[in-house]
This record gives structure tokens, sequence and C-alpha cells, in this order.
């Protein structure tokens, strides 16, 4: 009786190991799958911006000292009252405004893809003619700053799907994080100065923009992504700067209009 008791601990020991080994497994898997197969929403394609709100302050180039809807410190106020556009253009930095904390405002298309073996995600706008790169587990780099800055993206899931918990026998682990929804999340640091609209309104080196993007569809079952932006600057903001924008999705890219960027 004691012997066969040992081989029952054995036993489930063995099979305790076993299982233990299996989840590992598949834990290191998921953690090697590239984002793009755990992707809960398709954001890929050629995208119109449909401008629904601030019309006249997207459409058009906003008057020197309008500051209309924008939460700006004193500092930010004395620079924006300094903006010259002919000094912008003769310095070359036309682009001052498609930084990433105001590009996805700015009216147009986007082009949006996977790079790096579905590790990254790309964006091009051809207003601008800008590319942004939402880098998944992407660490950012020190002392590096750029008109995109350096963006890391994150999946958020719905219906408490986690990916390292492995999907049952007869189902797919992206089919599971399909069905759970979720939004895409960005992160973007190591900024170069820009403006928030064209008429010189600033944001700093120290700004941070904070993304989602989230997936819907009309009542004819066309996609749109619909990217909420938080841009928080302590040099020139009191609080964060919240904009909503929409984009409905085309389907070709027979419309895509490249253009340099503008001062006004």
């Amino acid at each position: 009786m004691r012997g066969g008791h040992r081989f029952g601990r054995v036993r489930r020991g063995v099979g305790a190991a076993l299982i233990a080994v299996t989840l590992v497994a598949a834990r290191q898997a998921a953690a090697q799958t590239p984002f793009e197969r755990l992707a809960p929403i398709d954001l890929t394609g050629t995208w119109v911006s449909v401008v629904t709100e601030d019309w006249h302050l997207r459409m058009i180039t906003p008057q020197m000292g309008d500051f209309e809807g924008l939460p700006l410190n004193e500092q930010g106020i004395r620079v924006a009252s300094l903006w010259d556009p002919e000094r912008d253009a003769a310095s070359g930095n036309a682009c001052k405004a498609y930084g990433a904390p105001a590009i996805m405002r700015v009216p147009g298309r986007v082009r949006i893809s996977w790079q790096d073996r579905g590790n990254t995600l790309q964006i091009q706008t051809d207003a601008g003619q800008q590319t942004r790169r939402l880098h998944f587990a992407g660490v950012p780099p020190r002392g590096q700053a750029g008109r995109q800055g350096y963006s890391v993206a994150s999946w958020v899931y719905g219906s408490g799907f986690n990916p390292l918990v492995p999907p049952a026998a007869n189902e797919r682990l992206e089919d599971v994080a399909r069905a759970a929804g979720g939004t895409l999340k960005v992160v973007t640091t190591n900024l170069a100065p820009g403006y928030l609209r064209k008429n010189g309104v600033p944001y700093s080196g120290q700004a941070t923009v904070t993304e989602y993007f989230e997936l819907v569809a009309d009542p004819r079952g066309t996609p749109w992504f619909v990217v909420t932006t938080v841009v928080s600057d302590p040099t020139y903001l009191l609080r964060d700067f919240i904009t909503s924008s929409n984009f409905k999705k085309e389907p070709d890219d027979s419309k895509w209009h490249s253009a340099p960027c503008t001062v006004q």
C-alpha cells in the first residue's frame, strides 16, 4: 500500500510538472507571438479624417492669438503670441504643426500597416508626408527627440482576455483575442517642440501624448476608428488637452494625395 501511495504521489507529481511545463511553454509562445496576431481590432488600411468638430480650427488656420479651447498657461500664451509663419518657412520648420501631438487632427488620410514582422504598427499621413511607428513592447530611447517622438503601443483587451492564458483546445489565441475586442493605447515621448495648431500654439519637448484608438462601425457596416488624444505638457499647458478625431475607412488608395507640410 505504501508503494502504491508513493507511485500515486509520483504520478501526480509528474502530471503537475507536465502541466506547469505546458503553461510555461504556452506563455513563452504568447510572449514571442507578433502583436499583429494578438490584435483585438484591425486598424490596417487607408482612412480619411471626417471633421465633425472644430471645423473652423482644423480646416482653416486660426488667426494669431486665437486660443479657443486650449488650456494654455501664461508661458504658452506668451510663446504663441510670437508666432511668425514666414520665419518658420525660412528656417525649414514648416512641419512644426505636424508632430505627434497634432498630426491626427490635421485633415487628410492615414495609411496604417504592420511592419517589423508584426511587432510595429506604422501610420503614414498624406498631409505633411509624416510617418509614425508604434512600437509594441518598445522602450523609449534617451535624448533622441523627433517630430513624431517615440511611441510605445499596447493592446487593452476587453472581456477579461489574457494573452498569457492558453485558449481552449478547439480555439485559436488570435480568435479569442479578436472576440474579446479592445483598444490600442499609445504613449509618445521624446518629442521635439512643435505646434498644437498651425497658429503657433506651442508644445514643448516635455510633452507626453497618450492616445486611445477604438474601432466602430456605422449603420452600413463601414469601419471607422476614433482616436482620443491626451496631450500633457507641464511647460505650456495648465491641464491636459484632450481631443477626439474620427476616421472612416476607404476601399483603396485612389484618393490618397501626398502633400508636403505647410506653415498655414
